[in-house]
């Protein structure tokens, strides 16, 4: 192994390692924009949208590092795609983290008005799989970016898009009944619409990761 290839290693591996610290950071707004929904918190929707600012320095951090490695190592191989997906990953996990603000946000927006239980319960559920597909994902890239559990891993992909669907039923069902409560049935279909884009960008990383391991890019949608 020559020094110029072990240098490329160990700043590949520091990138990884930054990637998955990001990555603790989305989940934990991505979580916290469930908890906060559920229970109506809105001293934590508070606390997702102050922390936002972070994980923007951090993107911004990490596609420094990124930039640096191609311009000033050039990478090729398995390690050029590995970087190169690394950049897009970066920038789906920071949209990630926007809409799990985007929902604290809403419910800041919101605030004295009760939202009702069913639909919410059922946007709760479809964010739970969006927010599992991100946390399945981010451990696959983790772990090196297997092919056949990235695509395994959003599967559940189409499902959500039917949940979201059927929230937006609910919510149609809730608002014949509360004719004057329009606001809320649309705060609640922009909910439900960011959680189902959490879980289009989370494939979109595992397309990423297929490309890692194997030089093609699939369409997982």
């Amino acid at each position: 192994m020559t020094q110029s290839h072990s240098l490329v290693e160990k700043k590949r591996d520091a990138l990884r390692q930054g990637l998955v610290a990001m990555a603790e950071l989305v989940k934990t707004a991505l979580n916290g924009s469930l908890d906060a929904l559920r229970r109506q918190d809105l001293d934590l929707a508070r606390t997702i949208v102050a922390a936002d600012a972070a994980i923007n320095q951090e993107r911004r951090a990490l596609e420094q590092e990124a930039l640096v490695v191609l311009a000033a190592h050039q990478p090729a191989g398995p390690d050029l795609r590995l970087i190169g997906a690394s950049l897009d990953i970066i920038t789906e996990m920071e949209r990630i983290a926007d809409h799990a603000a985007d929902v604290a946000r809403i419910l800041l927006r919101a605030e004295g008005r009760s939202l009702p239980e069913d639909p919410v319960a059922r946007i709760v559920a479809m964010g739970e799989l969006a927010a599992t597909m991100f946390a399945e994902v981010m451990d696959i890239y983790d772990q090196g970016a297997d092919a056949a559990l990235a695509r395994s891993a959003v599967a559940s992909e189409a499902s959500v898009d039917r949940q979201e669907q059927q929230a937006v039923e609910v919510i149609t069902a809730w608002l014949c009944q509360h004719p004057g409560a329009s606001l809320v049935g649309i705060e609640l279909v922009w909910i439900a619409h960011h959680y189902e884009r959490v879980a289009d960008r989370a494939t979109n990383i595992a397309e990423r990761l297929v490309f890692v391991a194997t030089g093609e890019t699939p369409d997982l949608n």
